[in-house]
């Protein structure tokens, strides 16, 4: 009697012990591009707007879509954004002394704003054919954060364009590193626009992407039409050379002098 219980017990925690249980694992959101993978899409991450927008830019766009308060955040992104290429304006603009520098603190938020204003209607349009959920005001808050996100990074690298605007003589060096500057910050508005595709605030890419070619020349467009930006204009009293010109003709005569 005891020898088969005994046996029989043993049987039994043999089949427990030989039964390992089958681990259970946890999908994990793994962060991206240095985002806290704990912030849900559909709420806004803790900070003020400059920090969401450099450390948790979904987050951003997450409550673009959600369009909460939407009047307000767009005012705020479009203020960051002029303020910001402002104090670029002013610190490439020292190149040509203080005077020029009092006309590119104006020229050049001025010169981001028109170019927003101007590709807004292209930007609806490209989004709402994608079949992205787009309505005016989305479309401008998108226009504003893409607008913000390129405006800080120049005025983070603004210390560096002052640096060699105050201690070179060479226009054509600082017109390429004004543009190189610039094409640094692309891509990070184009990191928002992928971020804004993640939480479902757009569909397909395609047409955003030939949107943004669009605003990239007309920006550069708009800089010639408020040239001259690094040097004082060539007739006295004026803040501006009214004559039309093409955006390649005006890099060319900046590089090479007057063609």
């Amino acid at each position: 009697m005891n020898d088969e219980t005994t046996t029989t017990t043993g049987d039994a925690i043999s089949q427990i012990v030989g039964q390992r249980p089958t681990p259970v694992l946890t999908p994990v959101n793994p962060a991206t591009d240095g985002e806290s993978a704990d912030i849900p899409d559909d709420e806004p991450a803790a900070g003020n707007l400059v920090e969401r927008l450099l450390k948790t830019p979904r987050a951003v766009a997450a409550a673009i879509l959600k369009g909460d308060n939407l009047p307000a955040e767009c005012g705020k992104l479009l203020l960051t954004a002029l303020v910001c290429y402002a104090v670029f304006g002013f610190a490439i603009g020292l190149f040509g002394g203080w005077e020029v520098a009092r006309l590119t603190v104006l020229k050049a938020p001025l010169i981001a704003l028109a170019s927003m204003l101007l590709c807004f209607p292209s930007l609806f349009v490209f989004t709402a054919v994608s079949g992205s959920p787009m309505t005016l005001g989305r479309a401008f808050a998108l226009g504003a954060t893409c607008l913000a996100m390129t405006g800080l990074i120049l005025v983070g690298l603004a210390p560096v364009a002052w640096l060699f605007a105050v201690s070179t003589e060479s226009l054509p060096f600082v017109v390429i590193m004004a543009l190189i500057i610039w094409c640094i910050s692309l891509p990070f508005a184009m990191r928002f626009l992928n971020r804004a595709q993640d939480v479902g605030l757009l569909n397909r890419q395609t047409g955003l992407n030939v949107w943004f070619v669009v605003f990239i020349a007309v920006m550069l467009q708009m800089t010639t039409v408020m040239r001259p930006i690094l040097t004082k204009p060539v007739e006295v009293g004026t803040w501006r050379e009214p004559a039309k010109m093409f955006f390649m003709k005006h890099f060319g005569e900046s590089m090479w002098g007057r063609m």
